[in-house]
């Protein structure tokens, strides 16, 4: 990333410029995330969006690009400002991620699907997270089970493999994901209820329980998830 008065002029300037394209206040944070290239929000006081620092430099053409992508999630737009990040590559921070890919696709319920589905219909497409089951834990008797949650080291989201089953309702993993996704979402405006080492923690906050609380089937989610508990600890 580049000195940080650099940065900071640089900044205020591409702001100034997506402003002007979008036609309404802009508020920027960089960001050296190596997911998530480009989020946004839309706020009552305009826009806010997090952008990486590889666009501080950003022809005209990828700015529009950014606006394009922030208005509408324009498909077209998405794939120019890839194929931006792609050419400069050497600027994005890469990291190992630890053992093997996620397995998004179970025997009952496929991961990605699930959120391709919530991220459009109640995240306008800005989580963008890796998301699969959880490595089947070791036999043994247990007498607690973590179901599901997001780790924002690696920007993962697992889900528990006793859900992927033929008598879980197909509401209850939605619910769980959608879950997974606030914390994700949240976290990305500095609110979400993640402990210190970036996994969901016990407690949420007003912010938080405010958005879930709007998620439809959640009591009775939570409900099926309260009544079931021991057939899942066996799972």
């Amino acid at each position: 990333m580049p000195e940080r008065e650099e940065a900071l002029l640089q900044a205020a300037s591409l702001a100034r410029r997506l402003a002007v394209e979008l036609g309404a206040p802009v508020h920027l944070r960089l960001t050296d995330n190596r997911a998530t290239l480009v989020s946004f929000r839309r706020v009552a006081q305009g826009l806010r969006l997090r952008v990486h620092h590889l666009f501080l430099e950003a022809p005209d053409e990828v700015v529009r690009a950014i606006a394009r992508y922030a208005v509408r999630s324009d498909a077209s737009a998405g794939t120019l400002l890839e194929a931006y990040a792609h050419e400069r590559q050497g600027l994005v921070r890469r990291e190992r991620r630890p053992g093997k890919a996620l397995r998004t696709r179970g025997r009952c319920f496929d991961l990605r699907a699930v959120h391709t589905r919530l991220n459009t219909d109640w995240f306008d497409g800005r989580v963008r997270v890796d998301i699969g089951w959880a490595r089947r834990p070791t036999k043994g008797r247990r007498r607690t089970i973590h179901l599901g949650g997001y780790d924002a080291r690696l920007r993962e989201i697992r889900i528990h493999p006793a859900l992927d089953r033929p008598h879980v309702p197909a509401f209850v993993v939605d619910y769980l994901v959608f879950h997974s996704m606030l914390h994700a979402d949240l976290h990305e405006e500095g609110d979400s209820s993640l402990d210190g080492e970036g996994r969901c923690a016990p407690g949420h906050s007003p912010a938080f329980l405010a958005r879930e609380d709007t998620f439809p089937l959640r009591d009775t989610a939570q409900r099926w998830l309260q009544d079931n508990h021991t057939s899942l600890l066996r799972g």
